[in-house]
């Protein structure tokens, strides 16, 4: 299991650093239309076709896993600090808050919050910025991501408070 766990490191590591030096390794830029050439096969000047536009597709999975990989940490760095600011906050307390604050919680989990990223990204203005779009959609992710891990908080701070 260890050649696993180093082949995944690995593998992240070299996805972080093709995504960073995307400049560099990309056959075009993120934007540039190849107008001739649009829905075009996998070839060898591009690696994975182009798009309707004729934009290089592999280009463009190079400058959007860039976006991705520096705000999914963010967006779990928010939840982690919402999870344990509940959790403890219910955990320390118990009693009737920690059963209020647990009903609350239950109650969260419970409900698909897949259709409310959906129907907000559908909300926002046509001329909104795509950076503005992912933005608010990481925060939501954030946001909504907090709820299972403060179980687990709740549970482990009960514990030390007893």
């Amino acid at each position: 299991m260890k050649w696993a766990r180093t082949t995944a490191i690995v593998f992240l590591l070299a996805v972080s650093a093709a995504c960073l030096l995307a400049n560099f390794i990309a056959p075009a830029s993120y934007a540039r239309q190849f107008r001739e050439e649009p829905n075009a096969a996998p070839s060898r000047q591009h690696l994975l076709g182009t798009d309707d536009l004729g934009r290089d597709r592999f280009s463009r999975v190079l400058y959007g896993t860039r976006v991705s990989l520096l705000l999914a940490p963010a967006a779990a760095l928010l939840s982690s600090l919402l999870a344990a600011f509940i959790g403890g906050i219910a955990g320390f307390a118990g009693g009737w808050v920690e059963r209020c604050v647990m009903a609350g919680t239950d109650l969260f989990l419970s409900l698909p919050w897949l259709f409310l990223l959906i129907t907000v990204r559908a909300l926002l203005p046509l001329n909104v910025s795509p950076i503005v779009s992912v933005l608010i959609t990481f925060a939501m992710l954030g946001c909504l991501g907090w709820a299972g891990a403060a179980r687990i908080i709740c549970a482990d701070a009960g514990t030390l408070g007893q």
